[in-house]
């Protein structure tokens, strides 16, 4: 799904709705409707929502449906990786819009970064060489590592020797006076 695409489907969720409904995405979904990232998504990545996502399933079912979209359009299965986001990521969380009665936010930049980093996937390593990280938000996402390294070590010892390539994987490096 494109931008387009996801507004549209979001729109005819909203319309669906119970009264003060909020979603707040992460993943592909958040960078494509933030306008970080001009590529297509198979998912909408809900990393919290208001009902829970479960009580809005027949009405993703019914957008689903209705817009030829797969059952998963609109998921939660991100949320098993909630944990490796710092304690404030809620103070950076970005407006996307309200669509009927649905509003929808995204994580802020930073969190997604963090996120992509955790990820390390072909498609996240596309999205983090087209977001192209400065030396502070790659700063701030190894400030993140010692929380991250508690919970899932393998991930941040992977994260680290790819943030510790960093020349070779074209990020900049926050020691550098240059940055």
């Amino acid at each position: 799904m494109n931008r387009t695409d996801l507004e549209i489907a979001l729109e005819r969720l909203g319309g669906r709705c119970p009264d003060d409904c909020e979603i707040v995405l992460a993943g592909g979904s958040a960078l494509v409707l933030g306008g970080y990232i001009d590529r297509g998504t198979s998912d909408g990545d809900v990393i919290h929502a208001d009902p829970r996502l479960a009580d809005l399933k027949r009405h993703i079912a019914a957008v689903a449906e209705e817009l030829d979209l797969a059952p998963g359009w609109l998921n939660d299965g991100v949320k098993a990786w909630a944990g490796v986001l710092p304690p404030d990521f809620r103070d950076r969380l970005e407006d996307v819009g309200t669509f009927g009665r649905l509003r929808v936010r995204r994580l802020g930049r930073l969190d997604l970064l963090v996120m992509k980093f955790l990820s390390l996937r072909a498609v996240d390593l596309d999205d983090l060489d087209e977001l192209g990280p400065t030396a502070e938000e790659v700063a701030f996402v190894r400030g993140q590592m010692g929380r991250i390294a508690a919970l899932f070590p393998d991930r941040a010892l992977r994260m680290s020797l790819y943030l510790d390539q960093g020349e070779t994987a074209g990020l900049p490096d926050p020691q550098s006076p240059d940055r």
